[in-house]
């Protein structure tokens, strides 16, 4: 028996996880406040960039899981 994926509500979890990231990444930006991530500090410029990319995919996402009018069965 094939085992099916079903995209749209795969993109309906990731735009809310990317949603929530993208908040977030631009919080600890607009406070000034560095991320100790695996051994390394990530500035708070790079987590403003990286907001805004985080902020792209949840639009993509949320686009594809919850407006795009493809079927998916």
């Amino acid at each position: 028996m094939k085992k099916r994926i079903f995209w749209t509500e795969v993109c309906k979890f990731l735009s809310g996880a990317f949603f929530v990231q993208a908040g977030v990444n631009w919080w600890m930006y607009w406070n000034n406040i560095s991320a100790p991530i695996l051994g390394a500090t990530w500035s708070p410029n790079f987590l403003g960039i990286r907001g805004f990319i985080h902020f792209g995919l949840f639009l993509l996402t949320f686009y594809i899981g919850f407006i795009s009018k493809k079927n998916n069965t």
